[in-house]
Parts: C-alpha cells; sequence; structure tokens
C-alpha cells in the first residue's frame, strides 16, 4: 500500500484486546511492542485517562477491512470484544497476561502516591467531560 492511501486502522492480525495499539504501529511503521510498553508506562502515571483513551480510539479507529457500522453497534461490538478477552484470559489459565495486569495495577497504586510530584494528573471530572463532548461530536457527525 502506498503512503497516500494509507489509513489508519485497527489491526486485526496484530492485537492483543482491540487492535488499537498494533494498528498504530503498522501505521506509524514501528514495532507493536515499543507501543505497547510506552502505553504501560502512561497507565502507571494516569490509568484512568489512558484506559479511556484506549476504549475511545477503539470506539473511533475503523477495524481493518470493515465497512463503516453506526456507533451504537461498534459499542456492542467492543463490549463484547471485551467480556470475550476477559472471559479468555480467566479460562485459560494465562497466568503471564494476569501477572503483567496485576504488575501494571501495583505499579499504579505505588505510583499515585508520587504522581503529584511528577506530573499533575488530569482529574477524572474533566477526562469524563472531554469524553462526553468528543462522543456527542461523533454523534452529530455521523446523524445518529
Amino acid at each position: 500500500m502506498d503512503e497516500s492511501t494509507k489509513k489508519l486502522t485497527r489491526s486485526r492480525k496484530n492485537r492483543v484486546f482491540f487492535g488499537v495499539v498494533g494498528g498504530l504501529a503498522e501505521y506509524l511503521n514501528i514495532d507493536p511492542t515499543l507501543l505497547r510498553v510506552i502505553l504501560v508506562v502512561l497507565l502507571v502515571f494516569n490509568p484512568f485517562a489512558m484506559i479511556l483513551l484506549y476504549f475511545l480510539l477503539a470506539l473511533v479507529i475503523p477495524e481493518e477491512n470493515r465497512e463503516e457500522r453506526p456507533l451504537g453497534d461498534r459499542l456492542s461490538e467492543l463490549a463484547e470484544e471485551t467480556e470475550k478477552r476477559v472471559n479468555e484470559i480467566i479460562s485459560s489459565g494465562d497466568t503471564r497476561t494476569l501477572a503483567i495486569i496485576l504488575i501494571v495495577l501495583g505499579a499504579t497504586l505505588v505510583a499515585k502516591s508520587f504522581l503529584p510530584l511528577i506530573i499533575r494528573p488530569v482529574d477524572e471530572t474533566t477526562l469524563l467531560a472531554i469524553v462526553l463532548l468528543i462522543m456527542g461530536a461523533i454523534l452529530l457527525v455521523e446523524g445518529d
């Protein structure tokens, strides 16, 4: 695919959860592991904002080789995929994934006490307001 027709999509072949990081890596032509490490670091510093941003990106960025669907349909698909992936992790005995999740959560709790010294985190009310504004704009543009 040449650079002029390159489009940002969620990856179907390079995905762990929704394919957001894989799609960004393919679009930027970089190693997805590097982006995943950056995501984990950002999760430690502001987990609420990063999780919200990740789900918002998963909602907004179309999936690779799929036609556009209404926002409600995409939201339902993301909820179903989230449930499916969480159940896979729990039922498969995938201790590595569970260990990574626990480490990230533990690091987040430890880092929380140092955050005011490092960076001023955005409060949840501001993030919620931003998400509501973005979702309202998406609905307005789509005409749903």
